[in-house]
């Protein structure tokens, strides 16, 4: 029996056994379709019923339960990057979460809610996502303990475009950033970012929205968060696409990630008693004229 059955909403959503046989829920609102695992509460699809992807999923992905899902939205908690002896960014992606509500809303879209399991009594780890013309996503963390919670999180979103050489990255230019590659710290110069090489920058102190402007599919991919500090802008390119076992090699044309979180030096430190939120929302507009 799929255990996420008992959420189904007749027309809107329904429970599947999806790749690698991970349970699902497959949303259908009047703008959107969707795909939602259980598995690390990992948003693999979201995009209008019509037209192409707005998140991209590698089709060289892992689907098994110890393994994260490439693609979509991983959720990136509580620490970003690798760490010595244990999964590289964080436990989140690879567990599966409880799904403790799903909800048609009003206006035709769907939310559901989702929990952190075996967190221990200290934190309490929450996941809204709200699907419909817009994908919202909320990533809630309450310290229950009786002393400082320190952590690390990010919605690490992939996104589909026609052709990586075209498309651009908007919205942080005056933003200083720390190249991961060279191990140095810049200052955004341009309105636009452009990708001719593997590109992997940690962008801090900004809350600012950004756009992926996509000129072959005649659209912007719209970023708004609150409760973010840090904004991470990535594309493996050539060589490291070839080194990635669950990535094809050619996929780095048709991707890049713009990630929002809290990151190194705006790591959250939550006293207890305290709750913080990490709110994305993504919607798309016409390219303009």
């Amino acid at each position: 029996m799929n255990p996420l059955e008992r959420h189904e909403i007749p027309g809107s959503v329904t429970a599947v056994s999806a790749k690698g046989g991970l349970p699902a829920l497959r949303i259908e609102t009047p703008d959107c379709s969707a795909l939602v695992y259980q598995h690390g509460a990992h948003v693999a699809l979201w995009g209008p019923r019509e037209g192409p992807p707005v998140l991209f999923m590698s089709d060289a992905s892992d689907f098994s339960p110890d393994k994260p899902i490439r693609g979509g939205v991983p959720l990136i908690y509580p620490w970003f990057g690798p760490r010595e002896g244990a999964p590289g960014h964080g436990t989140a992606r690879i567990t599966a979460w409880d799904l403790t509500e799903s909800l048609l809303l009003p206006g035709g879209d769907v939310r559901l809610r989702f929990t952190l399991p075996h967190h221990g009594n200290d934190a309490s780890v929450v996941f809204l996502v709200t699907l419909g013309a817009s994908l919202r996503m909320e990533f809630i963390v309450s310290n229950l303990g009786s002393s400082a919670l320190t952590f690390e999180n990010c919605f690490h979103t992939y996104l589909h475009v026609a052709d990586i050489h075209q498309a651009e990255v908007r919205g942080l230019r005056g933003v200083s950033y720390t190249d991961q590659l060279l191990g140095e710290r810049f200052t955004e110069e341009h309105d636009a970012i452009r990708f001719t090489a593997e590109t992997d920058r940690v962008y801090q102190n900004t809350t600012d929205a950004t756009e992926i402007a996509d000129p072959v599919l005649r659209r912007l991919i719209r970023i708004r968060k609150s409760g973010s500090l840090s904004t991470v802008v990535w594309n493996p390119w050539i060589d490291k696409a070839a080194r990635m076992p669950d990535f094809g090699d050619d996929e780095y044309l048709r991707m890049l990630c713009v990630e929002s979180g809290n990151l190194r030096e705006h790591a959250v430190t939550l006293l207890p008693g305290q709750t913080s939120a990490l709110e994305v929302e993504i919607d798309l507009a016409p390219f303009p004229l």
